[in-house]
């Protein structure tokens, strides 16, 4: 049986991996018209976002990790608190929250980026680092789960009692899932809003203006696919100079070379 070139091509891209694209394709795939661009941003070499030096790296301590009943999210939810080396559970220390990602949980907050590894490096004021378990979606409150709720009604009360009570001093996003829709968050990604009105309530981009004169910084590598929306919520920031792009795709690699940089001004906003 004759074998057309595009059947001999997809196979070929099945077990390789890559499917060569003439230009047209390249532009459609980079446009976001076509599926396939993070594939494309790591063949082009998009997502090389330089390693940190080790010698910024410490060994983190095991964290300590427990569990509470939330109201707010009506199960049971874990946390865990990574300390400094030299500091122990308990030890009254100012805050740092870690939120983890989509389907993540506390210690994939923690472990992701190498936070704590640069938190255990020394290089500033000591802080904790402390996450808990947000559910399978975002952070917004959902049909009978408060992921938020659970976090600041609940979650900073209890932390309280474990380390240091402290107002918030610095907001820090890096490779934030920010849409440029309700339509299009459903698009990407079906579970992440129930609703357009609950859309409606968390559109950063609607109320950007709000954002002036807060502490925030926000890092996203410019081959990741929120990238495109990003952008438009800096150009409506009163100062987008608090948004940095640079090399780097949605991964642990661009987490990791934005995390010294994060952790550097996480301390200094503590310490003042």
């Amino acid at each position: 049986m004759r074998v057309s070139r595009r059947a001999a091509l997809l196979a070929l891209a099945s077990a390789g991996g890559l499917l060569g694209l003439g230009a047209g394709g390249v532009a459609l795939v980079d446009a976001e018209v076509l599926p396939g661009r993070s594939a494309l941003n790591r063949a082009l070499g998009r997502c090389a976002a330089p390693a940190p030096p080790a010698t910024l790296r410490g060994t983190p301590q095991p964290p300590v990790v427990g569990s509470f009943r939330s109201a707010k999210r009506r199960r049971e939810v874990g946390f865990a608190i990574s300390y400094p080396p030299g500091y122990a559970d308990g030890a009254h220390l100012p805050v740092c929250l870690a939120l983890h990602g989509y389907g993540g949980d506390a210690r994939a907050a923690l472990s992701c980026g190498d936070y704590a590894a640069y938190l255990a490096g020394r290089h500033g004021a000591p802080f904790a680092l402390a996450a808990v378990d947000g559910g399978n979606g975002y952070w917004h409150r959902h049909a009978g789960d408060d992921p938020l709720g659970m976090l600041v009604e609940e979650y900073l009360p209890l932390l309280a009692t474990l380390t240091y009570p402290t107002r918030f001093r610095l907001a820090v996003a890096t490779s934030p899932a920010i849409f440029h829709s309700y339509a299009d968050a459903r698009r990407v990604n079906p579970g992440a809003y129930d609703t357009a009105p609950e859309w409606d309530a968390t559109d950063v981009t609607a109320r950007a203006k709000e954002f002036a004169g807060l502490p925030v910084r926000i890092a996203i590598g410019s081959g990741d696919p929120f990238v495109p929306a990003v952008r438009a919520l800096r150009d409506r920031l009163p100062d987008p100079g608090i948004v940095e792009i640079s090399t780097g795709c949605h991964d642990n690699v661009f987490w990791s070379y934005a995390a010294p940089a994060q952790v550097r001004a996480i301390s200094a906003a503590l310490a003042r």
